[in-house]
């Protein structure tokens, strides 16, 4: 093995500890810790967010062409973005009393339609469709703690928004504004981990940061699909 097939291999050893950090998310839910389940999805979170970049800089696919990385992305995108998230929704009761189990089934099933659309990036990078970020969805009830019904409500709207044609900004991807877009995500990524370590009782001040993060990027993205239509399909 060569210096640069090892390095390959570390790149995908770290996609892979994603869904390491998954696992250990299910047993704190099961064990009814719910903040040490958010912490690990926290950390899966970073590892995506950085594995992208490593594959890149040490040319993974050219030097380990037999193992699809993206396919290992997916499956750990798909266990910690979606079902741990479904999970923690349904264990901890977060939406009204006989609605736990359709809203699981709705993030499952609209999700799975998301990851096989071929279309679900656009010509400028931006998502088509809500991108099944379901972490980043516990995340915002764990730290606002909304009603049961309004839960329900955003489930239910996120669900269908994944087979709307509206832009969702990927911040790694998206060229326009992006050093904006990437210091609203840091900052807004600062704020959860300040307020998840505050919980129970999260620093008013981050929970204003992650607001108004959320705000900013729903905002872009509904300004990008008004005044800027896909180009056509080749």
């Amino acid at each position: 093995m060569t210096r640069d097939q090892l390095r390959a291999w570390c790149v995908h050893v770290f996609t892979m500890s994603g869904a390491v950090c998954g696992f250990l998310a299910l047993l704190n839910i099961t064990n009814n810790n719910p903040k040490d389940a958010i912490w690990w999805l926290i950390v899966a979170l970073i590892i995506d967010g950085v594995d992208g970049s490593l594959a890149r800089k040490f040319k993974v696919t050219e030097h380990l062409p037999d193992v699809d990385g993206a396919t290992i992305d997916n499956i750990v995108d798909y266990f910690t973005y979606v079902i741990i998230p479904a999970y923690y929704i349904w264990w901890f009761g977060l939406v009204p009393e006989g609605w736990a189990t359709p809203a699981a089934i709705a993030i499952l099933m609209s999700s799975q339609y998301h990851f096989s659309d071929l279309r679900h990036k656009t010509y400028d990078n931006y998502f088509r469709g809500f991108p099944a970020l379901w972490n980043l969805v516990v995340f915002g009830f764990y730290v606002f703690e909304p009603t049961p019904i309004v839960s329900l409500v955003i489930i239910f709207a996120l669900s269908l928004a994944t087979f709307v044609p509206m832009k969702f900004v990927h911040p790694f991807r998206v060229e326009r504004l992006r050093r904006t877009n990437l210091a609203v995500a840091g900052l807004g990524s600062l704020a959860l981990i300040a307020a998840v370590a505050t919980s129970p009782e999260p620093a008013g001040a981050s929970k204003i940061v992650i607001a108004l993060s959320i705000l900013y990027f729903l905002l872009i993205g509904a300004h990008r699909s008004l005044t800027q239509r896909d180009k056509p399909e080749m």
